[in-house]
Formats: C-alpha cells, sequence, structure tokens
C-alpha cells in the first residue's frame, strides 16, 4: 500500500504545485498583560497568513521563510498558516489510513481563500495590503513586502488585557486604544491558532516527498468572534478612546494541545481589508 500511495503522492506534485519560564499547567490563572493605553512605543506588527497545505509541495520553504523572518522581526511580525485549497489541503483518499488524511482546513480559511481568490499555493497575504500592486505575494517577495510596513507609526494600540484557559475553554479581554483619529469602519477579529503540530506533509526538498513527522506551525484552528469579526470602530473614532472586548469561548475540537495555542488578534479596515495592527499572545510564555 504504501508504494501506492507514494505513487499518488508524486502523481500530485507533478500536477500541482512574561516572564516566568516555569511551564504552567492548566487550568491557567488570569494573567494581566497590562499594556496600558499611554502606547508608548508603540509601532505598527504585520501579520503573515501563509496560505498553505499539507499536500503542497513547495510549502515547507515557505514556512520556512516565514520562520526566518521572525527570527529577524520578533514580535512584530506574527504569522497564521491557513490551510485553503482543496487541492493542496483536503485528506488524500482513501481517508483512514493515516496517510495525508488530515484535514486541517477552517470554515475562516475557506471564507478567505475566496474573498482573496486564493487559487495556488504557496502564497501570502501581508496584512493584506498590495505589494507591487499586487495582494497574493509569493514567499520570495514577503520580506520586501514585511519591511514595507513593519515599524511604521500607528495610530492602533492592540493588547491581550487577560487570558485565562481551562475546562476545555478560553477567556480573554482584549483593549484597543487610539492614539489618533481614525476614519472609517474597522472590525476586530481575534484567531486561535495551534503550533508544533506533527502531521503529514508533502516537501519538495524531502526523500521520499511524503513526510510523516513535519512540524506544523501556526496553524489556524478557529475564531473566537467569527470569520470577520465584530465591528470595532464605525464610521470614526476619537484619540484616547479605548474600546474593551471580553469573550469566553470553547476550544476548538481539533486542538490537540492547549499549551501550543495562542491568540491573535487584529483590527482591519473594513473597506479595504488591510490590517492596521496586530497582536499575539501565547497560552505558555
Amino acid at each position: 500500500m504504501r508504494s501506492t500511495r507514494t505513487l499518488q503522492a508524486l502523481a500530485l506534485l507533478l500536477a500541482l504545485p512574561f516572564a516566568a519560564c516555569d511551564k504552567v499547567e492548566q487550568p491557567y490563572e488570569t494573567v494581566q498583560d497590562g499594556g496600558g493605553s499611554g502606547g508608548g512605543g508603540v509601532v505598527r506588527k504585520v501579520l503573515l497568513e501563509d496560505m498553505t497545505g499539507h499536500r503542497c509541495n513547495n510549502c515547507p520553504a515557505a514556512a520556512a521563510q516565514a520562520t526566518a523572518l521572525q527570527g529577524i522581526h520578533g514580535e512584530n511580525l506574527v504569522v497564521i498558516a491557513v490551510h485553503c485549497v482543496n487541492g493542496f489541503a483536503a485528506p488524500l483518499p482513501p481517508v483512514g489510513d493515516g496517510i495525508l488524511d488530515s484535514d486541517h482546513r477552517t470554515p475562516e480559511g475557506t471564507a478567505y481563500e475566496s474573498a482573496f481568490g486564493i487559487t495556488f499555493l504557496p502564497t501570502g497575504l501581508i496584512s493584506r495590503r498590495p505589494f507591487n500592486s499586487v495582494l497574493q505575494i509569493s514567499d520570495g517577495d514577503w520580506g520586501d513586502a514585511v519591511n514595507d510596513i513593519i515599524g511604521d507609526s500607528t495610530a492602533f494600540h492592540l493588547w491581550f488585557d487577560a487570558l485565562a484557559v481551562g475546562g476545555g475553554s478560553v477567556s480573554t479581554t482584549v483593549k484597543l486604544a487610539l492614539l489618533g483619529p481614525v476614519t472609517g469602519d474597522h472590525n476586530l477579529v481575534v484567531a486561535l491558532t495551534e503550533d508544533h503540530i506533527i502531521d503529514w506533509q508533502i516537501d519538495v526538498n524531502a526523500t521520499p516527498p511524503e513526510v510523516p513527522d513535519y512540524e506544523h506551525r501556526h496553524m489556524l484552528r478557529g475564531n473566537l468572534n467569527g470569520t470577520w469579526g465584530v465591528p470595532a470602530i464605525v464610521g470614526s473614532a476619537a484619540a484616547g478612546d479605548t474600546l474593551t472586548f471580553t469573550y469566553t469561548n470553547p476550544l476548538p475540537g481539533t486542538v490537540l494541545d492547549p499549551d501550543n495555542c495562542a491568540l491573535v488578534a487584529y483590527v482591519y479596515d473594513a473597506a479595504t481589508k488591510e490590517v492596521m495592527q496586530v497582536e499575539e499572545r501565547k497560552f505558555q510564555p
């Protein structure tokens, strides 16, 4: 059977492209992140949405590029891996044999695939802003696209004021302070990701290309407040305004280990979809 599956996979390849260091056991206690609303030293962070799939043979190289960029920019670059496009992310039949048959897709990822016209992988969205007049950016251009935004001044100060996990649910409070006047409608999304997921992946640079113990990073597991989030600013808002959003949600059934999870909050322009600020809070420091 293994040789048959290998042939199937090869055929697809040809056809497709904060401070504490101690571990905190569940339930995690509520932690005040602080951050305040003064906004001193606040700069614009960047959201890199790595559109990927476990049957995409070139996606591991793109994921490595995302990791390298995080090594350069640190916490100012937040990555979410969005598994999408059926030909790359759907389970490989026959489902049930344990080989490339996981389904890491989410309703949110499918909606983004449709809204942003994602048809090929790997590709990425860099704060959902066009770079060189292109919205879907190849991984070779991610670095330049990130540099085009990261560290800019911003009117948006976003932070997690509290986080508690236990009993199969997560509770959080997210705050948004405006450091300057803002016009136009803006939404807030709070996404949940999971890191260090060991599962199959096709990798053109591996021999054989079917890798059973690939480490999937920053995988989108779902959103706490809907695919497109909730209104944060309607019409306009004045400098000094502070908005508070509180959520308590069950952890998605797909989550394997809450210790490896994180929340990613981002605020975006509802008209252009451009992400104006992003913040990540890991369940474990």
